[in-house]
């Protein structure tokens, strides 16, 4: 019974279902080709219980997956092979071929400030943070996110960035008024909040690549009256 996986032992009775594996997890797991092991850097009686089970749910989910702990007393630098931060106990490194992801615990246990009441609160993301980290690693080619300049356009919020990174999309500027189209490998285009409107040129070559089947996304204030040349 012992060798049982922690699936198969243990349920899920936490309101926030903190033991469960979601199906977008599943679809990227039972993708995987390589093997893929995640090392959990954590000193000796430190181990924290809900990431210690849920790397056994990964570890149970796939051959390919193999879970290693990794104690800084015993290994002081293994960790700095993948990143220069300091490394804290329930850390963990995704590594597969040429890539590899650090993932701090502050990622896995998210501190997140209310603006109204000047109060934290804290979320569990370890699946999230692992999931998108094994993705990362064996994925081939990486999605890219052109954000459009020239405008005045906005600088990207703190919070978009990471739901952009948590995707393992690549984010890279583009104006068209140097380049006459949108690059062949764009995934979407991003214009957020231009001040000023585009020329008949920069539309022609976005409906260009609209035509083709890519992505758009636009952000504006309502309160301006921009025509953006009607893309």
């Amino acid at each position: 019974a012992s060798a049982l996986p922690t699936s198969m032992t243990k349920y899920d009775i936490s309101a926030s279902k903190l033991y469960s594996i979601t199906s977008n997890t599943k679809v990227v797991v039972n993708a995987l080709q390589d093997d893929v092991t995640i090392y959990w850097i954590v000193q000796s009686g430190e181990e924290e219980d809900v990431l210690e089970n849920l790397l056994s749910r990964y570890a149970a989910l796939s051959d390919h997956i193999t879970v290693e702990t990794r104690n800084p007393d015993e290994y002081p630098t293994f960790a700095a092979q993948y990143t220069d931060e300091t490394v804290e106990n329930n850390s963990l490194v995704v590594p597969c071929g040429e890539r590899s992801r650090y993932i701090a615990f502050d990622e896995i246990y998210v501190e997140e400030t209310s603006a109204y009441s000047y109060s934290y609160s804290t979320s569990f993301d370890g699946e999230g943070a692992i999931t998108s980290a094994i993705d990362y690693v064996t994925r081939e080619d990486l999605p890219k996110l052109y954000t459009l300049t020239g405008h005045g356009e906005a600088d990207l919020t703190s919070t978009f960035q990471s739901a952009v990174e948590g995707q393992n999309m690549e984010v890279e500027s583009l104006s068209l008024l140097i380049q006459e189209s949108v690059p062949e490998d764009a995934d979407c285009l991003l214009l957020n909040g231009p001040e000023s409107d585009l020329s008949q040129e920069e539309a022609e070559a976005i409906r260009a690549y609209l035509d083709q089947g890519g992505d758009l996304i636009v952000l504006t204030d309502p309160a301006q009256e921009l025509s953006l040349i009607h893309i």
